[in-house]
């Protein structure tokens, strides 16, 4: 069956449960932390912690590509958040913010060092985008032993496995087929592993694959 509906997360769970009449709960799964004007200074200028922060868009293609790595970024280093941070701030929205950090394009990625004041320079991070990058400069920045681990709850499925996988009489099914060039594919890149992150209590019963 081909589906036609929304492309979030919450619109792809709620296909799911519709279809195999699962109580599948949709929760948004977001490890990094949301900066705005009524929390910055106490969340990113914490004289106890580092932090990590992405000055982005909604909009901008480049922020929406390294959404997913940003993300998985994110829950790498959750597990030292006593130590460290990964925040973002919509600085289309919070231009404010933006402007007080010379940010002049999307997306910005700056180092804020525990301690440093709001008067102080944060550190403009210009290496890798990919999740692995961030991570190992966290690490390297912070001294802690931050490991980076691919998170996916999806299912990879090619010719190799994709009958046993997606044709198994036993589950249902929902599979993307994409393409890593696809700005459409990227854009549902995050929405579908939180859906698919949503789905993995019912293993047993649905699986969400892509190909």
């Amino acid at each position: 069956e081909d589906y036609n509906a929304g492309r979030t997360a919450e619109d792809i769970v709620n296909f799911v449960g519709k279809k195999t009449g699962l109580s599948v709960k949709y929760r948004k799964v977001q490890a990094s932390l949301d900066a705005d004007e009524t929390n910055f200074d106490k969340l990113v200028l914490d004289s106890s912690k580092d932090v990590f922060v992405e000055f982005y868009a909604p909009w901008c293609g480049h922020c929406k590509n390294l959404a997913p790595e940003y993300e998985e970024a994110a829950t790498a280093v959750k597990a030292h958040k006593d130590s460290v941070v990964i925040a973002k701030v919509n600085a289309d929205e919070h231009g404010s913010l933006g402007s007080r950090f010379g940010v002049k394009g999307f997306p910005t990625l700056k180092w804020f060092p525990k301690g440093v004041s709001s008067s102080g320079s944060p550190e403009d991070y210009n290496s890798g985008r990919t999740a692995e990058d961030i991570v190992n400069f966290v690490g390297k920045k912070t001294g802690l032993s931050v490991k980076y681990r691919k998170v996916q709850a999806s299912l990879d499925a090619d010719e190799t496995n994709f009958d046993k996988l997606v044709l198994d009489s036993s589950k249902d099914v929902f599979v993307e087929f994409y393409a890593p060039w696809c700005g459409h594919c990227k854009n549902l890149a995050p929405e579908y592993e939180e859906a698919a992150t949503a789905v993995k209590a019912h293993k047993d019963s649905v699986v969400i694959a892509k190909v």
